[in-house]
């Protein structure tokens, strides 16, 4: 067989010729390794090279931390212009969710000491700087691995960056405005549009090689069937068939067929449905870690179809969930799968449970790949093992399948584990052979570095970008239409504005005026409704994870409680016409604001441009549909069953409005 010379690249300038062919000389022994042959299958090489590595380099690949450049804001102690940190950053306490460690826990490794001392060649990238300086500092990270001992590439990891963020959350999508930015995930399932997902992921993958970054956290394959989930709005929505649809879309479009230097893998979560909850509680808390399925075959049926379109398009890396499931549920799984006579599931962590992760993911439904644990499953949301010393969590976690923990920057409790023979190395071996073969089909053993102008132009690019902001227009769905809309924007009117939500309102507020003024050229703004023609109301409601999500209370998909000024938003509608638009992030309960508005359309968190533009009927208006239902009132969400959606919930479920229309999911009007 043939094999075509790739393009190798090296900052230490060791190669080896052979055959007419150049190769790297990882290791410098200026001898060509298995694992450096570029001409043998990953499999192959990834088998190799585990057999050089020690237990303490193994234990180190099998870390994912977040990693931080030297002028990093995200850290203690940034210095202006410095491209590596040498620090070591200790915390206190959870960064995510502020729970306190018993001692300082490492949280972030000095890059020196992250890849020579502690082995690590994984890292979670959160910073957002310009493409140029992103793919500057990452080749700078290159060069350190290069001259570790086994010249081992780093993979760099981030959530989602393609996505509009007007507020950005830490751990779930603080890069924002840099890349191509679409609606969130909610507004892509709005538009049913399988092969926009596809085009989407290439374009994005493409994006992300160019600045070094090589793993995607995401996406979310949870069918969230509780509308209170502080999470819903980063899934695709209720319908199990969009959803399995778009998992599979976004996995070709982010990989391709396969791995490859082009592709970005993806690490799709968060097995095995993570939208089953209690009251909306989330199992990032004690009070909210428990998956009951009090639906017989609900997991069967909502839940697992868009992970095994995942595999089936074969996903680099699954996530398990946090949470932990009851046997108080109904039946879900088959008889022979049960833990005995009596008891259906392993009562632990979906990351401690062979049962879920090996028998039923990979044995059944057939992973390829590894498994990613989520952040903090070992030290802050160990459930149903809290019991276990954290050596003995990572021991019965390695042993159930994870391969890769999320969010840590010190083996020492891994290490700990195997020199106390808590664990056989061999598992060491198995997990890291799965997390190099990824790194070899990514095609970093032969070039881990990117060029910093080529990241420049790509990152961003006008292209990209404005079929992002068509994406963003199209997504708007109209759910009651008057003679208000499409929006006249050349004939004169005095135009009242009023944003009203939590967080950020002011700076949102200031957006929406600034887009009125760009796009509505005739409008003159005013500063009370009473002196207006015509008002436009965003309502931008928010259910916040670490603030909301307490201890025997429910959450809430009420407007009010989410920080929208109902009273407000009612006397502007009864004073003047008023456009109203709800920002979409959970199935809201809008009764109360919808009545009295002269037209009501959806948004999932768009660029107020965007949002005047498709008022404004540019390419058609509004093309979305909702991507879930609408409940009639909190009484009927408060009856429905946390394990199925509420699009195959009865009619009664979903919100009827003003104009007799039902708000089921689909339902979508057009001008």
């Amino acid at each position: 067989m043939v094999h075509p010379q790739p393009r190798l690249g090296s900052r230490t300038g060791r190669f080896i010729e052979e055959d007419g062919l150049r190769f790297r000389d990882l290791d410098g022994d200026g001898k060509l390794s298995p694992y450096e042959d570029w001409r043998l299958p990953a499999a192959e090489r990834a088998a190799d090279l585990a057999s050089r590595l020690t237990m303490e380099e193994k234990a180190g690949l099998m870390i994912i931390g977040s990693h931080y450049p030297g002028y990093s804001t995200f850290r203690p102690d940034p210095e202006p212009g410095k491209i590596l940190a040498d620090t070591d950053v200790y915390r206190e306490s959870h960064p995510i969710t502020g729970i306190p460690y018993p001692e300082p826990v490492l949280v972030a490794s000095s890059t020196e000491k992250a890849i020579n001392e502690r082995h690590q060649h994984f890292f979670i990238v959160r910073d957002n700087p310009p493409a140029r300086d992103l793919a500057i500092w990452t080749n700078a990270v290159q060069e350190v691995a290069e001259n570790s001992r086994l010249g081992i590439p780093v993979v760099f990891a981030s959530n989602p960056r393609n996505h509009v963020a007007l507020v950005a959350q830490f751990g779930v999508n603080e890069s924002a405005g840099i890349f191509a930015e679409f609606s969130n995930e909610l507004g892509l399932a709005a538009l049913r549009d399988p092969e926009l997902v596809e085009k989407f992921g290439r374009e994005a993958a493409r994006e992300w090689r160019a600045a070094g970054i090589h793993k995607l956290y995401g996406y979310m394959a949870d069918t969230p069937s509780e509308p209170r989930w502080s999470r819903f709005n980063g899934t695709f929505g209720e319908d199990v068939a969009i959803v399995t649809a778009y998992t599979r879309a976004v996995v070709r479009g982010m990989q391709g067929e396969q791995l490859s230097e082009e592709s970005v893998a993806t690490t799709i979560k968060h097995f095995p449905g993570g939208g089953v909850r209690d009251e909306g509680h989330d199992p990032h808390f004690e009070w909210g870690q428990v998956n009951e399925y009090p639906t017989e075959n609900s997991l069967a049926t909502y839940h697992l179809p868009p992970f095994q379109a995942a595999i089936d398009a074969r996903v680099s890396s699954i996530m398990p969930y946090y949470a932990k499931p009851v046997n108080t549920s109904a039946a879900q799984l088959p008889r022979e799968s049960w833990m005995s006579e009596t008891e259906q599931f392993d009562e632990v962590a979906f990351a401690y449970s062979e049962q879920i992760l090996q028998k039923l993911l990979r044995e059944k439904m057939g992973l390829r790949g590894y498994i990613n644990s989520d952040s903090g499953v070992i030290d802050a949301m160990p459930w149903g093992v809290e019991e276990l010393s954290e050596p003995e969590r990572f021991a019965r976690a390695v042993r159930a399948g994870v391969d890769l923990f999320s969010d840590m920057s010190d083996p020492a409790q891994l290490i700990t584990a195997c020199r106390e023979g808590l664990l056989e190395e061999k598992y060491l071996t198995r997990a890291v052979t799965r997390t190099l073969r990824e790194i070899f089909e990514l095609g970093l053993f032969e070039n881990p570095y990117v060029d910093e102008d080529r990241a420049a132009a790509v990152v961003g690019n006008s292209e990209f970008w404005q079929l992002g902001e068509k994406q963003q227009r199209d997504s708007v769905t109209l759910l009651r239409t008057g003679p208000i809309l499409p929006l006249n924007v050349a004939a004169p009117a005095k135009v009242y504005v009023y944003a009203t939500g939590r967080t950020k309102i002011d700076a949102v507020q200031t957006k929406l005026e600034a887009a009125v003024r760009k796009v509505w050229v005739g409008a003159e703004l005013v500063d009370s409704p009473e002196a207006a023609d015509i008002a436009l109301v965003w309502a931008r409601p928010e259910i916040s994870l670490f603030e909301d999500d307490k201890p025997g209370v429910s959450l809430s998909v009420e407007l009010a409680p989410n920080g929208v000024d109902v009273e407000e938003v009612r006397r502007i509608e009864n004073t003047v016409p008023t456009i109203l638009a709800v920002n979409f992030t959970n199935p809201w309960v809008i009764g109360e604001v919808e009545k009295d508005a002269a037209a009501v359309v959806g948004t999932f968190e768009i660029q107020p441009e965007q949002l005047l533009r498709s008022l404004a009927g540019e390419d058609g208006g509004p093309k979305g549909v909702l991507p879930f239902s609408v409940p009639a009132s909190s009484a009927a969400v408060d009856s429905s069953p946390r394990d199925v959606p509420g699009k195959y919930l009865s009619d009664s479920y979903a919100y009827v409005d003003s104009a007799g229309n039902r708000y089921t999911c689909g339902y979508g009007q057009r001008f």
